[in-house]
């Protein structure tokens, strides 16, 4: 797939393209703004960029930058964060403001609340809206112990730890590991993170867990298909990785919001029953909860040209684009044939309606 980017005018009028990956955070500017020495005029917007002492002014106003592709979180002071971005959520202690105004001779810290750490190289840096004010403006970071929280879309899988793992953890980093619960695989992150939430507690804050197997769950609105695991992917996984037992999976998650893909020892079929999922063609099963049925529209010329520039396959027969609630996918069926698989699927129980669209995260 083509990497995610987005477009902004400069003050001579030209663009550029910015990778949203590589964003720290946006910035909205009140009033004509310009780097020092320039007459540029009638900038909107900051971007910050990995890497980069200066930021990139824009023409483009945060909410025309706000896109699918760059979801974009309000976390207070005109500072806007790439949701995808956002390893984790982090409260500021005192002691941590004091040393910080010690070191940037800053007079007064007292306005930041939480530090945003961000994925990869991308560093972190310092809001004024707690936790807490940002989930009742509707965004759903979720407490994974220590005052810590994260998003929900970011959770590729979480496992409760067993007396084995604890043994382990205790043996080989000489600590006191009784008190962890669960760990979590995070986006952009290689090795799980221990939490001392359970998954039970997990469910408890709102999160719809999907069972998969062995004690691994995933979040049912990140799951964007699954279906089989081949003989051949098997192979493939036991030379990729020595001493796994590869032939223990039979079925291969696709997550949503670049969470990669997530293997699964409970077959298709019973995962077909247990999450109302319907098929979409090649062996791709979605689950009917996550189709957007009045957005299921015929696949056209035009989706063709514009998808083929994405990064898509188009060259098979595709009949259908499927909405879904964390992306797209792409049909072999007609827009008819899916809705009446979606109806078959969650019954006839009033229950085959329109998925509730993830929240507004653009709200200054």
């Amino acid at each position: 797939m083509k990497p995610k980017a987005i477009t902004v005018t400069l003050g001579d009028g030209s663009q550029k393209e910015i990778a949203v990956s590589g964003i720290r955070f946006i910035q909205i500017v009140n009033g004509p703004a310009a780097p020092e020495g320039g007459e540029q005029v009638g900038f909107q917007s900051k971007i910050f960029e990995a890497g980069k002492v200066e930021p990139t002014y824009a023409r483009e106003s945060v909410r025309d930058l706000r896109s699918n592709d760059c979801q974009l979180v309000y976390v207070g002071g005109g500072k806007y964060a790439v949701r995808g971005n956002i390893m984790r959520l982090e409260p500021i202690s005192d002691a941590q403001k004091k040393m910080f105004a010690e070191q940037a001779n800053a007079s007064d810290t007292s306005r930041f609340k939480t530090r945003v750490v961000l994925t990869k190289d991308l560093g972190s840096f310092w809001a004024t809206k707690t936790i807490r004010e940002l989930n009742e403006r509707g965004v759903r970071f979720f407490d994974i112990g220590d005052g810590a929280a994260v998003h929900g879309m970011n959770l590729k899988k979480i496992a409760p730890v067993t007396n084995e793992d604890r043994d382990r953890i205790s043996s080989k980093y000489n600590m006191d590991a009784s008190g962890f619960q669960s760990q979590l695989t995070l986006q952009g992150e290689d090795r799980p993170k221990l939490s001392r939430m359970s998954v039970a507690d997990f469910i408890d804050q709102g999160l719809n867990l999907v069972d998969i197997g062995e004690g691994d769950n995933v979040v049912l609105e990140n799951v964007k298909f699954f279906g089989p695991f081949s003989d051949e992917d098997r192979q493939r996984l036991a030379n990729f990785k020595e001493g796994i037992k590869a032939e223990r999976f039979v079925t291969k998650f696709t997550m949503a919001n670049g969470n990669g893909t997530v293997l699964s020892t409970i077959g298709v079929d019973e995962l077909k029953t247990a999450l109302q999922a319907v098929n979409i063609g090649y062996d791709r099963y979605v689950p009917a909860a996550n189709i957007a049925q009045d957005k299921v529209v015929a696949f056209t010329r035009d989706d063709r040209s514009s998808l083929s520039d994405a990064g898509y396959d188009v060259q098979r027969a595709w009949k259908s684009s499927v909405v879904l609630i964390n992306g797209m996918a792409l049909s072999p069926a007609t827009p008819d044939q899916i809705k009446q698989r979606c109806e078959k699927a969650l019954g006839a129980t009033g229950a085959a309606t329109v998925p509730e669209a993830p929240p507004e995260m653009d709200m200054a």
